[in-house]
């Protein structure tokens, strides 16, 4: 196979130093070295087969069969070795295995592997398939019920951490994160804990309310002229109304040019 890929090489540099225009003298120079280097590269390998050919089949000396047979003994170590490269495992195969025949079994996810090793034994060896990328990720019957049951009282964060603490791994073997609970209950429908407490109002319904829209809803929290509480940055505020607090916003949303689309008289 060597010797086919320097002949083609060879051939390709020829056709290509032949269809250059004389009158490009640089690029003419350098086709004909690629050629010469393709044709001296095809010598060496031709005489590395020759010498390859003519070499004489080797007898093995009862100490060298001794040897063998200890490092077939240590295949393991040799296998796991850092040393060992992928390409060395590949060898190590094909010195040992003749062919594998695969047949697949009325088993769900598994085949049935017929090797036939070089020295005439055979072996059956059954293995699983590799799993789908969307069943890798899918989490255990057992998972889910917990963070359904978690849910009905603690947020995602909070959830993530109880798993943490106890231990427990994600899909992929990392840590659990709030994400990846938000990302559990959404593929499950699990609904999010309800935290807000009956006498708490949203920003929307406040709005509602007073007939004003969020951001003056959202002006009102970040003066001070209502009570608000949120979980943490990124989550919604609730808003708890008193009597007082109700009549003062009236009062401004009544006393303000803006809310109440009026115009300034003209004099």
């Amino acid at each position: 196979m060597r010797v086919q890929r320097a002949e083609y090489e060879v051939s390709l540099a020829q056709r290509r130093y032949e269809e250059v225009d004389p009158a490009n003298r640089l690029v003419a120079s350098t086709l004909e070295r690629r050629w010469n280097e393709a044709l001296a590269n095809l010598e060496q390998v031709k005489q590395q087969h020759h010498e390859f050919s003519q070499m004489q089949h080797l007898e093995m000396t009862p100490e060298q069969r001794e040897r063998v047979f200890a490092l077939a003994q240590d295949l393991p170590r040799l296998w796991k070795a850092s040393t060992t490269q992928a390409r060395d495992r590949k060898r190590i195969l094909r010195l040992l295995i003749k062919d594998i025949t695969v047949e697949k079994i009325p088993e769900p996810k598994k085949l049935l592997l017929h090797v036939r090793w070089q020295g005439g034994a055979t072996e059956d060896i059954s293995c699983n398939l590799p799993l789908k990328a969307c069943d890798q990720i899918r989490y255990a019957d057992e998972i889910v019920q917990k963070v359904r049951d978690l849910a009905a009282k603690l947020p995602d964060d909070q959830i993530a951490d109880a798993f943490n603490k106890e231990g427990l791994l994600s899909s992929k073997g990392g840590p659990f994160t709030e994400s990846k609970i938000r990302n559990i209950r959404c593929t499950h429908a699990i609904p999010s804990p309800q935290l807000k407490r009956p006498d708490e109002l949203t920003v929307k319904e406040v709005a509602d309310k007073f007939k004003v829209s969020h951001h003056v809803v959202y002006y009102w929290i970040e003066r001070g002229y209502v009570k608000s509480r949120r979980l943490k940055y990124g989550l919604p505020f609730w808003i708890v109304l008193q009597d007082n607090d109700e009549q003062e916003l009236r009062r401004r949303v009544a006393e303000s040019y803006k809310l109440n689309d009026k115009k300034v008289p003209h004099s």
